[in-house]
């Protein structure tokens, strides 16, 4: 699916371009949209701009789909997805955080796994008057399934320890300790704020200075969280700061996690670090600076006349 953004007399619209269907790899994606351009007699030179999604093989150095674009306008201003580059940052976990989560999708597909474990379960949480009845299941390709899927393991952690203690007991004895519901509990705020972001992305309406000011705003609060857990303030982790017992070992690997993300979302998102859009946001600013130039200048030339 291909969608075209262009400026009329009056605004900027965006539309469906066309669809067709992918028979081959991405250098059929290009072949179609040049018999798309071909066909409506549209000119490369009229092309300011292209965004990709999905596979990184849109972005190949050779034979991605935004290198064989941009041999037809070499001019033209190249981006990718940011729900996509959100998605890859967040991506990272260390090896006591991933244990934990892959701790979590063992237990939700030993439950889900046969309709009589799935009936039981439901039963155990009625049993409990638990405000869920069922787990959710992990979706790689999903990618808020994380974040749903630990919240939801948190809330029902309880009812799936009593569950596990007899189903399986080598499961359960993680639901008894400390070091793991830390884990869990942290995850289920990160990977809620991660969600937070992600959505804030969709829709229509933003654009990609709003996107560069979400994803910057985001970095700077992991730094500002990175500080607040080396000095053991945890109030901004809500789920997190629940739990009494938080060893040192916990509190280093979350604010390393922290920081990762901050290193990866720096790494990904480019725009963050340089101020490309200072002229679209605030036009006094340059004249204000071409202004400051222009005195310098003068200055420096009455300084030049005054020595002679």
């Amino acid at each position: 699916m291909a969608f075209v953004r262009y400026v009329t007399e009056k605004n900027v619209k965006e539309e469906l371009l066309f669809c067709s269907e992918l028979e081959t790899t991405t250098k059929d994606v290009m072949a179609k949209v040049e018999d798309f351009f071909d066909k409506e007699k549209i000119s490369w030179a009229s092309l300011c701009g292209v965004c990709t999604d999905g596979a990184p093989a849109m972005l190949g150095a050779k034979s991605g789909f935004q290198t064989l674009v941009k041999d037809k306008a070499p001019n033209l201003v190249t981006t990718h997805c940011f729900i996509h580059r959100e998605a890859l940052a967040s991506k990272t976990l260390p090896d006591g955080l991933k244990c934990a989560f892959e701790v979590v999708v063992k237990s939700i597909n030993f439950i889900k796994y046969s309709a009589l474990n799935t009936r039981l379960f439901r039963k155990v949480c009625e049993d409990l008057n638990s405000e869920h009845k069922q787990l959710l299941y992990y979706t790689k390709v999903r990618w808020l399934s994380r974040g749903n899927l630990v919240a939801r393991v948190f809330e029902l952690r309880d009812e799936i320890k009593i569950f596990l203690e007899t189903a399986k007991p080598e499961l359960a004895v993680h639901f008894e300790n400390v070091k793991f519901l830390s884990c869990l509990a942290y995850l289920v705020d990160i990977f809620e704020a991660l969600n937070q972001l992600n959505l804030k992305m969709h829709g229509k309406g933003n654009d990609i200075i709003q996107f560069v000011d979400f994803t910057g705003a985001f970095v700077e609060k992991l730094d500002n969280w990175k500080r607040k857990v080396a000095n053991g303030n945890f109030d901004m982790l809500h789920s997190f700061a629940c739990l009494s017992d938080v060893d040192d070992e916990i509190r280093d690997e979350v604010a390393d996690h922290l920081g990762t993300l901050q290193t990866e979302f720096k790494s990904y998102f480019p725009e963050i670090s340089r101020d490309a859009f200072t002229l679209v946001r605030n036009h006094f600013v340059l004249l204000l600076n071409m202004w400051m130039t222009s005195c310098k200048m003068n200055y420096l030339t009455l300084e030049i006349f005054r020595l002679l």
